[in-house]
């Protein structure tokens, strides 16, 4: 709450149901910004940044795509960081929520995810993932990625060696806290041939051009270190961080980030995410916030990312918003 009162955004400001606005396309446009609208520009991106690598992922794309116009935003820019702002308005109450008892770390759990050419300017594609453990997200990341990518298989391929890097790092970790998982590091894809090459050494055509370093997964497959398997478009939750979504699939990616909504009264319930204002707790909101429900109870998500174990009670531990 303080960085909206920063800004002056009180109670009575309008929230948004989603970050950013789907198919919104900004471009670098130097001249158009004035001293002000840069310096508060820089101040919310800055403050934005600090929360979404902290509390919330689901502002990560939105703050990662505004970030590449620090240099020189212009009025649609700064309009845009307003968005994100009455987005985070309308969801101020919502907390990341992990789960507490007996529940088994058997593995680093992730999904990797990206978009081919997503970057108007330059034809860059984004990437994003996601990591779980415990069926509890830990660690995610939203990426413009270093070089133009020729195809889909090519740009996530590269977004499935980034998100190699910090299965390893993750899995690093776990070995430094004196806990061992039973399984490899496992990561999801929703891309088969990207999931193909990695199994695959052999080079053809469409992948002699990808770069030694960029082979970072293949290694770590072939040693055993991380495991690969598909997922289907639906499911793939690292979605989120790689372009704006509309609300009905932004809210089921959100729930199982594991993002969920505390009731003014009750502190220590926690209902399904729709919305801290006014606005999130209308009617219009709860027919999708049910259906969100049915689509990632808890139980099929523990199952999903592989947790073989009963998942404990939500509540364990809490991380606001702002």
């Amino acid at each position: 709450m303080d960085v909206l009162a920063r800004f002056h955004f009180d109670t009575t400001t309008r929230g948004a149901t989603v970050p950013m606005t789907p198919g919104l396309s900004l471009t670098a446009v130097p001249g158009q910004g004035t001293e002000r609208i840069w310096s508060w520009y820089l101040q919310a991106i800055g403050s934005l940044l600090y929360i979404s690598l902290g509390t919330c992922p689901d502002i990560a794309f939105a703050v990662s795509y505004l970030s590449r116009f620090a240099n020189n935003p212009g009025r649609r820019h700064w309009v845009a960081v307003k968005h994100v702002l009455c987005y985070l308005r309308a969801t101020y109450r919502d907390e990341l929520l992990y789960a507490c008892g007996p529940t088994k770390i058997t593995g680093v759990v992730g999904y990797s995810d990206a978009n081919w050419g997503a970057c108007v300017d330059t034809s860059i594609s984004t990437m994003g993932f996601v990591f779980y453990l415990a069926g509890s997200a830990v660690s995610w990341s939203s990426k413009r990625q270093t070089r133009v990518a020729d195809s889909t298989t090519d740009a996530e391929y590269l977004a499935l060696s980034h998100a190699g890097k910090e299965a390893i790092y993750l899995t690093q970790l776990l070995s430094e806290l004196h806990v061992r998982p039973v399984d490899a590091a496992h990561i999801f894809t929703d891309n088969e041939a990207a999931a193909a090459v990695a199994h695959d050494p052999v080079h053809t055509s469409g992948t002699r051009h990808i770069r030694l370093r960029e082979h970072f997964v293949r290694d770590m497959v072939h040693q055993g270190d991380i495991s690969l398997s598909h997922v289907g478009t639906a499911n793939m939750v690292a979605d989120i961080f790689t372009k704006a979504l509309g609300p009905k699939i932004f809210g089921v990616h959100c729930y199982a980030l594991g993002l969920r909504t505390r009731h003014p009264r009750l502190k220590s319930t926690s209902r399904l995410r729709g919305g801290g204002g006014a606005r999130g707790a209308s009617q219009a909101h709860r027919p999708r916030a049910r259906r969100a429900e049915r689509a990632w109870d808890l139980g099929a998500l523990a199952q999903d990312l592989g947790a073989r174990s009963e998942p404990g009670k939500l509540g364990g531990a809490r991380l606001s918003h702002c």
